[in-house]
């Protein structure tokens, strides 16, 4: 974890430059795209000359004010934004997004942004719903996609991009040592679970699967005629901003956020800038993390033996998972 002193720094010092890099042609998705970071990564995006930007929400109607007033800010064309429904929490959904999307000329990138954080313990997809939404609902939709970004590369002779927005915290989550057969089922009796860490820990296991998932698909190299894998699929902190995360949240534990956010958090827009950096990283970034709007090394546990193995074991949960929501979905993964 960041020592207090570098929190310090990237919440009050550090200067994130606004992004130039040209979207010019490009299809971008963004989901959880109505607020916050989604929301002004889009706002960017659109700026940089994006052909098609596309909401992806669970509430339409919050989605719709979103686009409007992106396209009043930038007094940018009508038509370059668009929103689509998308509720990361049920299969069906997630599936007519999909095909939505697999029938687009071409994707270009993909933003991992939707997530929740609660207090209130509840189920979905057989298993706590913050790693259900955070970790099974966003890789549900993510594998689906991966034939697009290929195809895209292909067509276009361009490097897609799959961005996961993470977070510093899965530094301090605690992984269960004890968690029976299937850590996802495990977490579906309240007595297992922890709501203070539910969070940390939907971002590691979010990680360990990001990692598994790029070796999987394979390396990439500076030499575009040599890679069998022609898409980059990264991650990054976007430091503790101002966003919409904490509206489930209650209770003094709402009250204590607010204030620790009024004190410390940057603004959503400042943030955006970090995931659209992340988005147009250099292939080198492939299986990365990154923070600051530089690639950083993941903290030792992650790559150590025990974190090899977990990262394996968590990536064979999930596949698990995923097969039962969608049959065939691991195929997409070694689709070239």
């Amino acid at each position: 974890m960041p020592s207090f002193g570098n929190f310090i720094h990237t919440q009050f010092i550090l200067k994130i430059p606004k992004p130039t890099t040209s979207f010019a042609s490009k299809t971008v998705i963004i989901t959880g795209a109505s607020s916050g970071l989604g929301k002004e990564a889009a706002r960017h995006i659109v700026r940089l000359g994006a052909s098609k930007v596309i909401l992806g929400c669970r509430n339409t109607s919050k989605g719709n004010k979103a686009k409007l007033e992106i396209e009043s800010s930038l007094r940018c064309s009508p038509g370059i934004i668009e929103v689509w429904e998308v509720d990361i929490e049920s299969p069906s959904s997630v599936k007519v997004f999909v095909d939505q999307a697999n029938k687009l000329p071409r994707l270009d990138v993909l933003i991992n942004n939707a997530g929740i954080q609660t207090t209130k313990f509840q189920v979905a997809y057989g298993t706590e719903r913050i790693i259900a939404v955070n970790v099974i609902g966003t890789f549900l939709l993510a594998l689906q996609l991966i034939p697009k970004l290929k195809e895209t590369a292909k067509a276009f002779g361009v490097t897609p991009h799959m961005t996961f927005v993470g977070s510093a915290l899965y530094d301090v989550a605690k992984y269960p040592e004890k968690h029976g057969d299937d850590i996802f089922a495990w977490f579906s009796d309240k007595t297992h679970v922890n709501m203070m860490n539910q969070y940390n820990l939907s971002k590691l296991l979010l990680l360990y699967v990001i990692i598994k998932l790029a070796s999987i698909i394979g390396p990439i190299t500076n030499d575009k005629s040599r890679d069998s894998n022609p898409i980059v699929i990264n991650s990054l902190d976007p430091c503790f901003c101002k966003t919409g995360l904490a509206g489930e949240l209650t209770g003094g534990f709402k009250a204590v956020f607010k204030i620790f956010e009024f004190i410390f958090a940057r603004p959503a827009e400042e943030g955006s800038r970090l995931v659209v950096t992340a988005a147009l990283a250099g292939r080198q970034t492939h299986g990365g993390y990154m923070r600051a709007g530089a690639l950083q090394k993941y903290a030792p546990f992650i790559t150590s033996e025990d974190g090899v193995k977990k990262s394996n074991y968590v990536w064979e949960q999930l596949g698990r998972k995923l097969e039962q929501l969608q049959p065939g979905i691991l195929a997409n993964v070694n689709t070239v």
